[in-house]
C-alpha cells in the first residue's frame, strides 16, 4: 500500500517518527525532535497532521511534561471508561447508593484473588 500512495507513505513516516520520539530516553533530544515533528506536520500537506500539529503546539508544555515525567492520565481514563460501561449495563438501578456500591465492587482489586472474581461478579449481576 505504501508504494502506491505518497500521502499514505508520508503519514506512515510521520506516525513512525512520532512513535520514535515517544520512545526516546534523552529528554533534550526528545524536545528538539518533537518541535521538528510539529514543524514538519504543519507543512506536510495532510490536513489531519496539520490539525494535529496545531493541537500539539497549543499543548506543547503539557506533552513535554508527560515525556519528561512519564506520567499520564491513562489509569483515570480507564477507570472512567469502566464506570461508563457499568452505567450503560446498569440501566434500571433506581438508587445511586446501589450503583455506587456496584462501581466500588467492580473496580476493586483484591490482592489475594486478583480482579477476575470481581469482574465475573459484575458480569453476572
Amino acid at each position: 500500500m505504501l508504494h502506491y500512495s505518497e500521502d499514505l507513505r508520508l503519514a506512515h513516516h510521520m506516525k513512525e517518527w512520532f512513535y520514535d520520539i515517544c520512545q526516546m530516553e534523552a529528554y533534550r533530544q526528545q524536545q528538539r525532535e518533537f518541535d521538528d515533528w510539529i514543524a514538519n506536520a504543519q507543512i506536510c500537506g495532510i490536513k489531519e497532521f496539520e490539525a494535529c500539529a496545531k493541537t500539539y503546539r497549543a499543548w506543547r508544555k503539557e506533552i513535554l511534561n508527560a515525556f519528561k515525567y512519564e506520567l499520564t492520565n491513562g489509569p483515570t481514563e480507564g477507570f472512567n471508561n469502566k464506570i461508563k460501561v457499568l452505567k450503560r449495563s446498569s440501566y434500571g438501578i433506581r438508587h445511586f447508593k446501589r450503583f455506587r456500591t456496584r462501581i466500588l465492587h467492580c473496580t476493586s482489586y483484591d490482592k489475594k484473588v486478583g480482579n477476575a472474581e470481581a469482574y465475573l461478579a459484575c458480569q453476572n449481576q
